[in-house]
């Protein structure tokens, strides 16, 4: 390799399945981070690290944002990218997490999207002429306009500029409404790619072997064209040169210094492999490399050194022990720049100054990690006055002045211990947390709960210590580090009740413990389920991480997450607000949140179902459906008409309040408390006492009258109804 030449640095290529790649369509570098983007036509955003020279790239994230091809990905500053599929423009973390998304039907795909310069905003346009201006920091549309149908190129700095498929550069200014400011014709054909930087756009287009310059003030005559050795297609404007990828299979540059008129120093020509031609271009911000992708799914990647920057915003990692700070101090200033960017500044000297900085760590000193802060005395903040965002108070004398205690004397203590008295019983004087017992040595927890013991404390009437209400103390690792092997010695796991709706989870262990349904939603969610916010799927996810987890606390956050989107949800509310207080009692919310989950699920096997008009009855109405038999007959015609229905739950009736709704209809909504109370109501009315037995008969057996058609004397008539129930759940 010569001297500053530009070389191959690797390739790329990932199979999808029998030897073949899908087409990589989009290619971006980040600003800040060495973090490589590439989108295909089957809709998969993977991220890219760089390796050493000749090795493939080290794949970070890899995931299928849309079923549609990726078109553009934008990095956003964020650790964020705005991904435009014909589909979907979305939000991706780097992390693979989807944050926030915009649809449109396929009949009306978004052709172009760009986003502001400080990436807090974007701007996409669709076939049908629609724009849409987004704020992506909200999660909102600002505004709608309508533009040119045709636009397939889009550039969004204070103004959005607009190419079009007959030639045409649109200029529109966001703050009147996208009212168009400039317009003219820039090419014979389709504008294929545009760049801008300041106030210059750089335009290619048609069949002409030229890039055109423009002010974007001005829009009258181009400032000057470039010509190209070849048929240009891609454009890159970078810091200081202009990147322009020809049809032909190759890319080199033009100097910003010279107005464009001098080629750069970069030339870029991959071997493409026969009838490919490149489909996507990037360059780095460092301009360092060059990433160039074919139809045939390769990345080939380029670079100017065996050791390049992707990004201007990171230096290459230096680390610097503490005997090299030593070392670096008595060196002096004659060794080290002030001005170096990776060098410790503590290890600078600085004028006047004969000992280390205090931000110098000496390897001989303890520190005391993980000592917890002193609180400021509660007197002390009860005195404050603010003036000019900073807090006076009076000295209340309990400590020297200007001198603040620093923590507990006895954290060590605490975090050692880190049990109280009265939890002894149970841990045997062991930790709480699983950080101490490593660090002591602990063995294993072993149950001291012996059946004597626990039958005396049940002979004496007392609850035994493990069924109590335990109060759950976090150390500084958090939750994940309490040990809650030393209160449940089974193999089964329980759900954390720290989040919000939690009322649900012992409704879901009751299902999990349920062996049909459990093994229906396991089975469910190993099958290709084309829904991505399936409550079915969730629910099979948290029983496999229940079955597997022996004892480990789990918890129910995704599919609290999934039920929360679901609009029914909302509008049974079945949801907690804010603050965690819901509108009905929990009573009447577990009842509803159990038909809606079973009607759910009922509903979503279905799909799934090989003959899904078929009219047997579903998977979970067979398992936990109640068969009803409804009847309706007219007292003038006698005509009857029947049917069957399947019902997940049946509301207990008092057989003396038929047709009344003060019976005990809502008897579920308030537990033994209501079904006394609506006894009484009973036996004050009709005199009349009701047992157990009557009830569940008369709820078994529902006897109504309601006003509605007669097929046989066509009108409305007071027809007499009855639902009877023929068959239990298998369950």
């Amino acid at each position: 390799m010569e001297e500053g030449g530009w070389f191959e640095y690797t390739q790329n290529w990932e199979a999808a399945g029998d030897d073949l790649a899908w087409p990589i369509l989009a290619v971006a570098v980040r600003t800040d981070s060495e973090l490589i983007y590439t989108g295909d036509s089957s809709g998969q955003l993977t991220t890219y690290t760089l390796n050493a020279p000749g090795e493939a790239l080290d794949r970070q994230t890899s995931i299928k944002c849309a079923q549609a091809p990726v078109r553009r990905i934008l990095p956003l500053q964020s650790s964020c990218a705005f991904v435009q599929t014909d589909d979907i423009v979305q939000v991706v973390a780097d992390s693979g997490l989807r944050q926030c998304k915009w649809e449109t039907s396929l009949n009306d795909a978004f052709v172009g999207a760009a986003t502001s310069t400080n990436g807090t905003e974007a701007f996409v346009c669709t076939s049908a002429g629609s724009g849409t201006l987004l704020d992506l920091e909200t999660e909102k549309i600002v505004r709608r306009a309508t533009v040119e149908a045709s636009a397939c190129a889009v550039q969004f700095t204070r103004v959005v500029m607009l190419g079009t498929a007959d030639g045409m550069l649109a200029v529109r200014d966001p703050r009147a409404a996208f009212s168009i400011v400039q317009s003219a014709t820039v090419c014979s054909g389709a504008v294929s790619d545009m760049a801008v930087r300041d106030h210059s756009v750089y335009v290619c287009g048609g069949q002409q072997h030229t890039v055109q310059i423009y002010d974007v003030r001005n829009l009258a005559q181009p400032v000057r064209a470039v010509e190209c050795d070849g048929l240009p297609t891609r454009l890159w404007a970078a810091e200081s040169n202009l990147w322009i990828s020809h049809e032909e299979g190759f890319v080199d540059t033009r100097s910003f210094a010279s107005e464009c008129r001098t080629m750069g120093t970069a030339y870029v020509e991959p071997e493409l492999q026969d009838y490919a031609f490149i489909s996507a271009f990037a360059a780095a911000p460092s301009e360092r490399m060059a990433l160039v992708a074919d139809t045939t799914g390769v990345l080939y990647v380029w670079a100017d050194c065996e050791e390049p920057l992707l990004s201007t915003g990171c230096v290459p990692d230096v680390q610097i022990g503490l005997n090299d700070m030593g070392q670096c101090w008595a060196a002096g200033a004659d060794t080290l720049s002030f001005d170096d960017e990776h060098i410790s500044l503590s290890c600078v000297d600085i004028p006047h100054a004969h000992e280390p900085l205090l931000s110098c760590m000496d390897a001989d000193v303890e520190y005391d990690v993980g000592r917890p802060v002193s609180y400021v005395d509660a007197g002390v903040l009860g005195s404050l006055k603010m003036m000019d965002n900073v807090g006076y108070a009076p000295n209340p004398r309990k400590a020297r002045r200007n001198q603040q205690p620093f923590g507990a004397h006895n954290w060590r203590f605490k975090w050692r211990d880190g049990v109280k008295d009265d939890d002894r019983e149970l841990t045997q004087g062991r930790s709480k947390f699983l950080s101490q017992q490593r660090r002591y040595g602990h063995t294993p927890h072993a149950s001291g709960r012996s059946k004597a013991a626990l039958a005396q404390r049940a002979a004496e009437g007392n609850v035994p210590k493990h069924l109590q209400l335990m109060q759950i103390e976090y150390s500084r690792f958090g939750v994940e580090d309490f040990d809650f092997s030393l209160y449940n010695t089974t193999k089964w796991s329980g759900l954390e009740g720290n989040i919000s709706n939690t009322y649900a989870n012992a409704l879901l262990q009751v299902l999990y413990f349920s062996p049909e349904f459990r093994q229906l939603t396991l089975s469910h969610c190993a099958t290709n389920c084309p829904d991505a916010n399936c409550l079915t799927c969730q629910l099979g996810l948290l029983f496999r991480m229940l079955g597997t987890a022996q004892g480990v606390s789990c918890h129910a956050t995704q599919l609290l997450q999934v039920l929360a989107q679901r609009p029914e949800a909302t509008a049974l509310g079945l949801l907690e607000d804010s603050h965690g207080n819901v509108m009905i009692t929990y009573a009447v919310l577990a009842q509803r949140l159990m038909r809606f989950v079973l009607e759910q699920a009922s509903n979503e096997c279905r799909r799934l179902e090989i003959d899904s008009t078929s009219q047997q009855p579903r998977i979970v109405e067979r398992v936990f459906g109640v068969t009803q038999q409804s009847t309706t007959e007219c007292p003038v015609c006698h005509a009857a008409n029947s049917r069957e229905s399947h019902a997940f739950a049946i509301d207990l009736e008092s057989p003396l309040s038929v047709g009344s709704s003060s019976g005990l209809a809502a008897v579920l909504a308030g537990g033994s408390a209501s079904v006394r109370r609506a006894e009484s109501m009973a036996r004050n009315g009709r005199n009349q006492k009701v047992g157990f037995l009557d009830l569940v008969s008369s709820s078994l057996v529902r006897h109504d009258t309601q006003r509605a058609w007669c097929a046989s004397c066509k009108k409305f008539q007071l027809l007499n109804t009855e639902k009877r129930v023929s068959n239990m759940p298998e369950a």
